[in-house]
């Protein structure tokens, strides 16, 4: 019976007297258009949203150093800073008599033969001497005198011997400030290349400052100390 009604609405509608016919075809017709654009964004959006199988994965928390792609690759990791030197570290040793003093220095030699650590003789009282350094002999150091003189230089001299023999002595200061003075004035007379020395002063006492990278060997002076008790050892800033 379904088709024999079917069959008949659509003589009818092929004869164009029945208004219904024409409502029923424009309903079914916007149907289908609905039920397209439908189907378009439903099955579309999840298409575009499926990754390729050939370009970068988009899981950023998934990526790791043995799988991202060219550009991507980690900074290099530094390798660590290698432990600095300890630094040095220097005890002062005051105190001792003359007699003393000399013993001390044979027993700091014979300990800075065997561990690391080195030792320097500091004068107590020092004057600061202008000199014009050490030349090649005699004759030299002479005519260098002569020179000197000619130009108006007073109380000059040619060191006879020692560790600054064939050298010009300027002068003894007892102030750094009079030595930079007296350089000023024979720089004046055209005097250059003169220097200052620190020198101890006559019959001073002398003082030790033993500088160690090893804890351990300045720990070891305090068993040196026991025979002198009058002396005295102290921690102090390395002289630089």
């Amino acid at each position: 019976m379904a088709s024999l009604r079917t069959r008949g609405v659509n003589s009818s509608c092929r004869q164009g007297v029945n208004l219904r016919c024409r409502l029923t075809w424009l309903l079914g017709g916007l149907l289908a258009l609905n039920l397209a654009v439908a189907g378009f964004y439903y099955f579309v959006p999840s298409w575009q949203a499926r990754p390729s199988e050939s370009g970068v994965p988009l899981n950023a928390d998934r990526l790791n150093l043995k799988t991202q792609p060219k550009g991507l690759e980690a900074a290099p990791v530094s390798a660590a800073p290698k432990d600095a030197a300890p630094a040095a570290l220097c005890v002062e040793w005051r105190g001792l008599a003359l007699d003393e003093f000399a013993q001390v220095r044979e027993q700091l030699k014979a300990l800075a033969a065997s561990r690391p650590m080195s030792f320097t003789e500091i004068p107590t009282n020092t004057r600061y001497w202008v000199i014009f350094p050490p030349l090649p002999s005699a004759p030299s150091a002479n005519e260098k005198l002569r020179e000197l003189i000619a130009v108006g230089v007073q109380d000059a001299f040619v060191v006879k011997d020692g560790p600054w023999r064939h050298a010009l002595s300027l002068g003894l200061y007892a102030n750094g400030q009079a030595a930079e003075r007296r350089i000023d004035e024979l720089e004046a007379k055209g005097v250059l290349g003169t220097r200052v020395e620190l020198v101890p002063r006559k019959g001073t006492d002398f003082y030790f400052v033993v500088k160690s990278q090893d804890q351990d060997v300045l720990k070891s002076l305090s068993g040196i100390k026991q025979p002198y008790p009058n002396s005295r050892q102290s921690r102090v800033a390395c002289p630089s």
